[in-house]
C-alpha cells in the first residue's frame, strides 16, 4: 500500500476532498484537457477557492439542450451551465459541475473568426466564476465578470476572448501566443 493509499484509508473521503482541489475533465479533446484544467484551477484559486472538487464535462449541443431544458426550463442550447453542489457555503471550498457546450464554442468562434479553444476556455472561466458567486444578470455585474474573464485568460496566455476590439468592429481581441486566429 502506498503512503497516499494509507492516508486515504485514514482520512474520510470528505476530509481528503476538502484538503485539495481536484478537477476532472471529461468529453474534451486530449490536447485541451490540461488547458481546461489550468483555466479552472487558475480561476478558482484567483478567487480564493483552493479546495474541493469540480467536474467539467464538454457536451454536445443535443445534450446541452436536454440539460438546459431540464434544469432551467429552456430548451435552447447555451454555452455553459454551472452547478454548485455544496450543501452550504464554505469559504474556499468548491463542489461543483460545469457543462460546457463544445459545438457552441466552435460556432461562435468561427462566426467571429476567433480561436475556438479560447472560446471554450472562456466558458470554463465563466462557469467557474459563477461557482465563486459571480452573477451576470445586470449590466454592471456582467461587465465586471467579463472583464475578469479576459484578465484571467490573458494571465493564462490566451489573450482577451470576451472583449471586442476598441475600433468597434465587434471582432474579439485575439492577442497572446494562444489567442491568435485559427
Amino acid at each position: 500500500m502506498t503512503p497516499s493509499e494509507e492516508q486515504a484509508e485514514k482520512d474520510p473521503p470528505s476530509e481528503h476532498r476538502r484538503s485539495r482541489l481536484a478537477i476532472t475533465v471529461v468529453g474534451c479533446p486530449d490536447a485541451m484537457i490540461e488547458d481546461v484544467r489550468q483555466a479552472a484551477t487558475h480561476t478558482l484559486q484567483s478567487q480564493g477557492y483552493a479546495r474541493g472538487e469540480l467536474e467539467i464535462a464538454i457536451v454536445s449541443e443535443a445534450e446541452m439542450r436536454r440539460q438546459h431544458a431540464h434544469w432551467m426550463g429552456d430548451g435552447s442550447t447555451t454555452d455553459v451551465l454551472s452547478f454548485d453542489l455544496r450543501e452550504k457555503a464554505d469559504a474556499g471550498l468548491v463542489d461543483g459541475q460545469l457543462l460546457v457546450c463544445g459545438p457552441v464554442a466552435k460556432r461562435r468562434a468561427r462566426s467571429r473568426r476567433a480561436n475556438w479553444r479560447g472560446e471554450l476556455l472562456l466558458y470554463v472561466v465563466h462557469g467557474c466564476l459563477h461557482l465563486c458567486g459571480f452573477d451576470d444578470h445586470d449590466e454592471q455585474a456582467a461587465q465586471r465578470m467579463h472583464g475578469l474573464e479576459d484578465e484571467i485568460l490573458c494571465n493564462l496566455g490566451w489573450g482577451s476572448v470576451f472583449s471586442t476590439s476598441e475600433d468597434g468592429s465587434g471582432e474579439p481581441q485575439t492577442g497572446g501566443p494562444r489567442g491568435g486566429k485559427p
